[in-house]
């Protein structure tokens, strides 16, 4: 397959591939939280990449999502692999319909905690703990941001004022809640110079009259790791995980 052919789905799992993620950085954290006999409730699973991981580590797995296409690339990948205890669920977050789970993830999920409607769901449908990842107090760095600059393109980048608004309801609600830094790299692995313009186009929504130029000087932002060209991204991220109280 080349690059060509790849979509958005297909060049995500591509990265989560190279760099081994969840695994790398969150597997230990996750395994810690996440007993085999759990259910866990993947919320805002998107393809569910973080999806099929849990299901290798816990009883099984309820992926909620509200968009289909997405929902429709994890089906996909459930038969693909084979796997048999994850329950797909089509629902926006928090108006879901389901049985209750002993640990519940959201990676990304920016409106993961934000309403009392989410935190009461949150508190009355997990029976033991949670873990949430979203960015942290420092702005990822990469291609977006150094090969952006170049074309006009101001990043207004996101901090951890969400995650910190999240632990603040969540402690409110009664929930005891740590939160941790976490870096790691999440470049976009791409096989060839072609394929490294082509996913830089896509990604900075660059007009076709932008190609030359950047054809010139995507090789001025693109790191080599293990022989692999990867078009950079350094993620600097807040891992929360929040417990229910004992009465």
């Amino acid at each position: 397959m080349t690059g060509a052919d790849l979509t958005s789905a297909e060049y995500y799992k591509k990265a989560t591939s190279f760099w081994n993620y969840p695994e790398v950085p969150y597997g230990a954290a996750l395994r810690e939280m996440i007993r085999p006999s759990d259910v866990v409730a993947d919320i805002g699973c998107g393809i569910g990449v973080v999806s099929c991981f849990l299901a290798g580590i816990s009883r099984q797995v309820i992926a909620i999502d509200k968009d289909k296409a997405a929902l429709n690339v994890l089906r996909e990948d459930i038969k693909r692999l084979g796997i048999k205890n994850i329950e797909v669920v089509h629902a926006n977050w928090p108006d879901v319909q389901t049985a209750d789970w002993d640990v519940a993830v959201a990676f990304y999920h920016h409106r993961f905690g934000y309403t009392t409607e989410q935190v009461d769901t949150l508190r009355r449908k997990t029976r033991r703990s949670g873990i949430m990842v979203n960015q942290g107090v420092r702005p990822r760095e990469g291609f977006y941001e150094s090969l952006g600059s170049l074309f006009g393109i101001t990043n207004n980048p996101d901090s951890c004022v969400g995650s910190c608004y999240v632990r603040g309801r969540l402690e409110q609600a009664g929930f005891a809640v740590t939160c941790d830094d976490v870096f790691h790299d999440f470049g976009q692995p791409v096989d060839t110079v072609e394929d490294a313009v082509r996913y830089a186009m896509r990604q900075l929504k660059l007009h076709e009259s932008d190609r030359p130029r950047l054809e010139g000087i995507v090789l001025d932002h693109v790191e080599y790791v293990n022989g692999q060209m990867v078009l950079p991204i350094k993620r600097f991220n807040c891992l929360l995980r929040f417990y229910q109280q004992a009465a």
